[in-house]
Parts: C-alpha cells; sequence; structure tokens
C-alpha cells in the first residue's frame, strides 16, 4: 500500500496524543518522569543518525551525492527556507494562538480555545515542517520503501505525547488531518512521476537519508544545522542523474 508509511504515521500521533492526556497528570506529579519524554527522544535521535548514515552510503554516484548537498544547500541557504519557514510559524502561531487568546470573553472557555490552538499549531508545525515528512513521503510514493516514515512516527508519537499532555488532547489529536494531507499528496505525486524519476531514484533517497542524518546531529545537539536549507538538494539528482 503506496500511503501505508503515511497511515502509520497518522495512527502514531493518534496514539501519542492518547498516551499524553491518559497519563498527563501522572507527570505533572512525579518530576522524575518528566524526563522521560525527552530520554525518549535523545534514543530516537541515536537511531535516526545511524539511519541516516546507513541510507546515504548507498549511494550510487558519490558525485551527484556531493554536488546535490553542495549546490542545494547554497540554493537553500540563499532563498533562506529556514528562515521563512520560522517566519511562517510564527505568523501562524500569531494568528491562531495570540488571537484566540485577545478573543476570549469566558475564562473558562478562553483556557479551553487557547489550549485547542496552541495544541493543534504546535504539532502540525513539528510534524510538518522538517526534512523527515519530505524526503519519507518521496520514498515511500517512489519505491514503496516507507522506513524513513516509521523512523519519522516514533519521532511523532513522542511530539505528540509531550503536547497532548501539555496542551490539551483534542488540539493534538487535530493534527493528524493536515499531516495526512500533506504528506499523502507528495506521496501520490511521487508515485504518479516515478517513471520520469526512475534514474534518480537511488540518489535521491542517497541525498534525503543524508538530511536525516543531519537531522539527528540536531537533534543530539552536536550541531545547529539549519536542514531546511538543504532541502532542495532533494530534487538535483533528477537534473544530475541525466548527465552523470
Amino acid at each position: 500500500m503506496i500511503l501505508l508509511g503515511t497511515f502509520v504515521n497518522v495512527a502514531t500521533i493518534a496514539v501519542g496524543a492518547l498516551l499524553g492526556w491518559l497519563l498527563s497528570s501522572v507527570l505533572e506529579k512525579s518530576p522524575r518522569l518528566r524526563n522521560v519524554p525527552n530520554a525518549a527522544m535523545k534514543a530516537v535521535s541515536i537511531v535516526v543518525l545511524v539511519v541516516g548514515v546507513g541510507g546515504a552510503i548507498k549511494s550510487e554516484k558519490p558525485m551527484v551525492l556531493l554536488i546535490s548537498m553542495v549546490v542545494g544547500t547554497i540554493i537553500g541557504t540563499i532563498i533562506d527556507i529556514d528562515g521563512l519557514l520560522d517566519r511562517f510559524g510564527k505568523w501562524v502561531e500569531r494568528k491562531f494562538i495570540k488571537k484566540k487568546a485577545s478573543d476570549d470573553i469566558k475564562e473558562e472557555e478562553g483556557r479551553v480555545e487557547k489550549g485547542f490552538s496552541k495544541a493543534f499549531v504546535a504539532t502540525t508545525l513539528t510534524c510538518l515542517v522538517g526534512a523527515l515528512s519530505i524526503t519519507g513521503a518521496l520514498e515511500s510514493g517512489l519505491e514503496g520503501n516507507h522506513n524513513t516514515l516509521y523512523m519519522k512516527s516514533v519521532l511523532d508519537l513522542v511530539t505528540a505525547f509531550v503536547f497532548s499532555s501539555s496542551y490539551g488532547f483534542w488540539g493534538t489529536i487535530a493534527s493528524v488531518v493536515p499531516v495526512l494531507i500533506y504528506q499523502g499528496a507528495i506521496t501520490l505525486g511521487a508515485s504518479a512521476l516515478s517513471g520520469f524519476l526512475a534514474g534518480s531514484i537511488a540518489e535521491i533517497s542517497a541525498v534525503g537519508s543524508l538530511i536525516v542524518c543531519a537531522l539527528g546531529l540536531n537533534m543530539l545537539g552536536a550541531t545547529k544545522i539549519k536542514i531546511a536549507n538543504m532541502l532542495p538538494a532533494v530534487f538535483l539528482p533528477i537534473l544530475l542523474c541525466l548527465f552523470m
């Protein structure tokens, strides 16, 4: 099933949201347990790093990998994709969180509404704005390989758990809708173009894996790489493989 990776991802977000809601009171009462989500995220980060390295070394054309990464990162830096996404996130936060808070009339209703908005925006942006969403969806569509989205699913489960326990269940679980639409659209689009992209699939996957490796380093706190600026590199093998 071509959308299996996305369906699993959506399911894990729902499970994480449910667990966060059920265990929120327990986490609040125990200072020691509050560190569990962060510890779990660090463990997953190591796996992300190893999986990224493993996928990158499968490149059949190292020069395509090198040129794609260098040129793609230069293009992304000039465009400042990282900055654009950051400003977009802040705009969404101002529009849907602060505006809601200022419009509250009843105190109790205000808390519920604000919690829903904050949980929805935070979870959606965290689960969508990143290299794993794009590279994972592309791999699902081009190769039928869902491993990257499975790995992302574990990360999103922890993310949903944290946001659900902190901001609220309903806003967190509502984020599955944009995740399903966004990743599903990329996967179906890539599948429709798989014949055209057949000669570059291996290198697209290798470039995506190298970006995932960089993400793993960031998650561990070893680096502060602007991952979003590397995203154009994923598409360059389509052109380079025609000549190399």
